[in-house]
């Protein structure tokens, strides 16, 4: 029976140790005997898989680690790697050198992804929440060397934090996977560059990689291979070229008049609110009310809208599955106008929380966001979700039917004209870009962006 080391689970021993090494001018050789690979979040999936071509690791290992090291890899052992499908087995390497007791060294490579949550409740590294909430996952890459005393005589851990960035991808992003799986060792390869004898003991490394978006059958259909449309969000108002030229859009900030719902009185100008408020809340003394005036502006066209509506502001919002409530709510007893001018074009309702018929997002199968000819199955077994608005606009305006559906969590806008979808937007608070299909009503549409991202209709912090 071979021996077993067991080495301490590699979060908890993150020590980093060079002990001088031959100064003959033969540099001493190291066998790479085992790279293993685990994931505390998903345990069964594929995407973390090791794969089967390891020579871009072994190259880089090469190039870097050994050459700071100044030794040489024997290349001609074989590596073997391994999935670990435990978290008891992860730290532990199990000693079989019986072919290749001849060479003086012997590394082991350990890859895991952990909740980013362990690292910063361990602080193994210091991030502002800022930063935090945008690094969607966490891998250690542990390089251990030994020699054939079965001493440790280097050890380094690199931290992985991936963060993915916007890129032509439009859809539901995942969260669970930074990025698709093959990028993922791409980025885990580059990083093993870092395993010297340099710098900390942990080693920090914040990696900018695109994002996976799941499969749906509601977005992907309609973004699928179309041309993205940039917005310049840098001055005071909001710019793109289409194939119907150049656009400008400017959302000032919206005018709030307190209603007071104590007050009964025949002259109050908004008696019939307060009548509605007292009729429809058991508790309306609790909540604040007002009257809001957004301003809306299509620079380029010269033309000048408003929307005049009503809100409830919680100050208890409710995030549970079974009654969800946003801090802010637009009061569905009032009517809500858009005006252009001075002159009525329109209203519109506004309802929250709205699941979107028979139709899914699948988060076990991913894309790229933008071509979805290929997929790629994570194999986490994650079951179909139903798509749910954050916020739904629903009106009329130049009399057509229209809707706009907000999607907090993962910031898409949608936009459709007389049922059908005619914008596809992505961007926190402002547009970063956009997947249109263009009707004969520029107009109408400039309109729709501009509510979209009207003050009014954003989530505060």
């Amino acid at each position: 029976m071979k021996p077993l080391i067991a080495i301490p689970f590699l979060f908890f021993s993150l020590l980093c140790s060079f002990q001088g090494w031959s100064q003959n001018t033969s540099k001493p050789l190291v066998v790479v005997e085992q790279i293993q690979a685990y994931s505390y979040l998903n345990p069964t999936a594929s995407y973390w898989q090791i794969p089967a071509n390891i020579n871009p690791i072994l190259e880089t290992l090469d190039s870097s680690l050994f050459v700071s090291l100044k030794m040489q890899r024997e290349k001609n052992y074989t590596t073997t790697t391994k999935s670990l499908t435990k978290l008891t087995q992860a730290g532990k390497i199990k000693i079989d050198w019986s072919n290749s007791m001849q060479v003086p060294y012997h590394a082991y490579i350990e890859i895991y992804e952990m909740d980013p949550g362990f690292a910063y409740q361990n602080d193994l590294v210091k991030l502002s929440k800022e930063k935090k909430d945008s690094i969607h996952s966490v891998w250690f890459i542990a390089c251990s060397i030994f020699n054939l005393k079965q001493e440790r005589v280097f050890q380094k851990t690199i931290m992985l934090g991936f963060t993915p960035i916007e890129s032509l991808g439009i859809g539901y992003t995942i969260r669970s996977s930074a990025s698709m799986p093959n990028l993922l060792y791409n980025a885990i390869t580059k990083a093993m560059n870092y395993l010297d004898t340099e710098g900390d003991d942990i080693d920090f490394i914040d990696v900018k990689i695109p994002a996976a978006y799941a499969t749906d059958n509601y977005w992907m259909p309609f973004v699928h291979n179309m041309p993205r449309v940039l917005f310049d969000t840098t001055k005071k108002f909001i710019s793109f070229v289409d194939n119907a030229g150049l656009h400008a859009l400017r959302m000032p900030p919206a005018v709030l008049k307190k209603i007071n719902n104590k007050d009964k009185s025949e002259n109050n100008p908004y008696k019939d609110i307060v009548e509605i408020i007292r009729k429809t809340r058991p508790v309306f003394s609790k909540n604040e009310y007002y009257q809001v005036m957004q301003p809306l502006r299509d620079i380029k066209n010269n033309i000048d809208y408003s929307l005049d509506s009503y809100i409830e502001f919680n100050v208890e919002p409710v995030f549970n599955d079974n009654n969800p409530k946003l801090a802010i709510q637009f009061l569905s007893e009032a009517t809500h106008r858009i005006f252009q001018d001075k002159d009525s074009i329109g209203y519109f309702t506004v309802n929250d929380f709205v699941k979107e018929e028979n139709k899914f997002y699948y988060p076990d199968i991913v894309y790229n966001g933008y071509d979805s000819s290929h997929t790629v199955n994570l194999g986490t077994l994650f079951a179909k979700q139903p798509i749910k608005h954050s916020r739904v606009i629903s009106g009329s305006a130049m009399q057509h039917e229209f809707i706009i559906q907000l999607n907090y969590e993962n910031n898409i806008t949608t936009v459709l004209i007389d049922k059908k979808i005619v914008m596809a937007i992505s961007g926190n608070k402002k547009p970063i870009q956009m997947v249109e299909k263009r009707t004969a009503l520029p107009a109408l549409e400039n309109l729709l962006l501009l509510i979209a991202y009207a003050e009014i209709f954003q989530q505060p912090g």
